[in-house]
């Protein structure tokens, strides 16, 4: 084992076992170096695996940082952590959804199972099935045409199935500088590297998209509507421009509609309908437990998104096909849909009044808002001081695309059980805005196992007298 991960690995340890706080600073590389007694280029390797790892972040200007507990090794990869109040997550599913869902899929099996809901997997089906979901992803302004449909499993593999088939492996995505963490993770996996593309109130901006497209781009993964984590619409003036953009330079654009269902709007794909892919799923519609993932791409590179999804293995499950049909033509997705616009609505309104006088940014069609951090503050101490008390929130460095260069604040999912339980999460949460971060220790002490570790190995001439 090399040395920078044998150091790597104790440091882990201690975080693990909770010796070193959450969100405390770790010494300035160059003490780190002189406290090991190794080279500075090796205490980076140090630093560098850890980050990869995701047990610190590092802030630009500020220090590398222990990571909140809640967090798993890679945000992507984040899932429910099953203590306290989760609203790390955007997930909102009432009770009386989940009983509709129930009732709705007890009538599906009590018809018998259909050829083809016990089929091989596909990436495509039925033209009588494609037309309902065409229907589910199209919109009045560009309806969407059955025949290109491919349906994968869930949202997050309808994104790897674009990246795989726009981009080789080197190739270069654009994307918004703060992002859904799955892209990344995604993008890293195959190979791709991502170009941030600078943001304003309204998102990615085309001048940001025209200068990184004359460097060479196989495309740009967008959330025009109720982006997250920062909770931005694009509005048509701004989609047009865009479009404009894609294609002077023939450039092919996944335009991320998750959230469309909660805030309709004319989708960026009107505007440049040979250029843009639509993605969708039921996992905010209905529910992650059983979802599906639908993409709606121009028909001259629908063959090539069938491919990616073959090849990559992503294809839909015939059951969850036919399971989602029936959920959508009984209406039962429909009735679902309704009661999480209501739900929004009601959580946006406590959100407002609660945070008020803290820098809050949501809309009341949105599940999640975000919470600019008050100075002083870091995202992943307000995390980890929240995370003491039992309420998870998702701090800002999750969604950067670039390590370090994250603004302060955290998103907050509108995922809480009832309006009671939202009312005192938020109430908790204003309260340690309001309050003055508390200053963490420093992790590494001259009493620290590390710097013991080190003094054992400097020859005794150089050590310290007790």
């Amino acid at each position: 084992m090399k040395p920078y991960t044998e150091i790597a690995d104790r440091i882990a340890l201690r975080i693990a076992t909770g010796e070193l706080p959450l969100g405390a600073r770790l010494p300035p590389q160059r003490d780190f170096a002189h406290t090991e007694g190794i080279a500075v280029s090796t205490a980076s390797r140090v630093y560098e695996e850890l980050r990869r790892r995701g047990l610190v972040v590092g802030e630009v200007g500020r220090g590398t940082f222990v990571a909140n507990r809640f967090r798993p090794l890679d945000p992507a990869l984040q899932e429910p952590s099953g203590r306290g109040i989760d609203l790390d997550i955007v997930f909102r599913l009432s009770a009386e959804g989940r009983d509709r869902i129930a009732a709705s899929t007890v009538r599906f099996f009590r018809q018998g199972l259909e050829q083809s809901a016990v089929a091989p997997s596909s990436a495509s089906t039925e033209p009588s099935a494609a037309s309902v979901f065409a229907e589910i992803v199209g919109s009045t302004e560009h309806p969407v045409s059955p025949n290109s449909l491919v349906l994968v499993g869930n949202g997050k593999q309808a994104i790897s199935t674009c990246l795989a088939a726009l981009a080789p492996r080197g190739g270069r995505i654009g994307v918004e500088t703060m992002t859904y963490p799955y892209v990344v993770a995604a993008a890293r996996q195959l190979g791709i590297d991502l170009v941030p593309l600078a943001m304003d109130a309204e998102g990615v901006t085309p001048v940001a998209l025209d200068r990184a497209a004359q460097t060479g781009l196989q495309g740009v993964y967008l959330q025009p509507t109720l982006q997250s984590p920062l909770v931005l619409t694009m509005s048509e003036d701004r989609k047009q421009r865009i479009a404009d953009v894609l294609k002077s330079h023939q450039l092919s654009a996944i335009e991320d509609r998750i959230y469309s269902f909660l805030k309709p709007t004319v989708p960026l794909a009107a505007y440049a309908p040979n250029n843009v892919i639509r993605t969708d799923s039921l996992s905010k519609r209905l529910m992650p437990g059983l979802s599906l993932g639908i993409i709606a791409p121009p028909e001259p590179i629908a063959d090539a998104i069938r491919r990616a999804a073959r090849s990559g293995g992503w294809m839909a499950q015939s059951l969850a096909v036919q399971l989602a049909r029936h959920w959508i033509e009984d209406g039962t997705v429909a009735s679902v849909e309704m009661s999480k616009r209501h739900e929004a609505r009601q959580m946006f309104d406590v959100a407002a009044r609660t945070l008020a006088g803290l820098d809050f940014s949501g809309a009341p069609e949105a599940l999640h808002g975000w919470l600019t951090l008050p100075k002083g503050w870091r995202s992943e101490t307000f995390a980890a001081a929240c995370a003491e008390i039992g309420i998870a929130v998702a701090p800002g460095s999750a969604f950067a695309v670039v390590p370090g260069a994250a603004p302060s604040g955290v998103r907050i999912a509108f995922s809480a059980n009832d309006l009671t339980i939202w009312t005192y999460a938020l109430r908790e949460v204003a309260r340690i805005a309001k309050s003055a971060p508390t200053e963490l220790a420093q992790v590494f002490s001259p009493a620290s196992a590390v710097a013991s570790t080190a003094a054992e190995r400097r020859p005794r001439s150089d050590r310290r007298p007790r």
